[in-house]
């Protein structure tokens, strides 16, 4: 399969992560609060590159200081825009996620870092 005009290569998954989904929990006083559980039994691997270049500079001008990066994963349908992604201990929220082509292969998944992690 070609990934944005380029043939892909399986061994560029090698980043783990662990994605992760809302969903609420009692707590001693019945009281439902928000948690986040894991989609998937362990990690799973993912090609990481953070946003550099011409991308960083027009977000550092617009004012905006973000840490953002592009994710790509094998294709999951459970994966949505409410979802989470933990890099080690770094939480990072799913902006826009894209089934590439429509292919059901590969997600690309464009994140930004959220301060306060795990």
């Amino acid at each position: 399969m070609n990934l944005n005009g380029k043939p892909t290569n399986p061994g560029e998954l090698r980043v783990p992560i662990t994605l992760q989904a809302p969903s609420l929990a009692a707590d001693a006083g019945g009281a439902q609060r928000p948690i986040w559980t894991n989609l998937a039994n362990g990690d799973v691997l993912a090609k990481w590159v953070n946003v550099h270049g011409m991308e960083a500079w027009a977000v550092n001008q617009a004012g905006i200081a973000v840490s953002a990066a592009t994710v790509t994963i094998r294709y999951r349908a459970d994966v949505t825009s409410r979802c989470s992604i933990l890099k080690g201990s770094e939480r990072w929220e799913i902006v826009s996620p894209d089934n590439i082509q429509e292919r059901n292969e590969y997600l690309e998944l464009k994140v930004k870092h959220v301060t306060g992690s795990v």
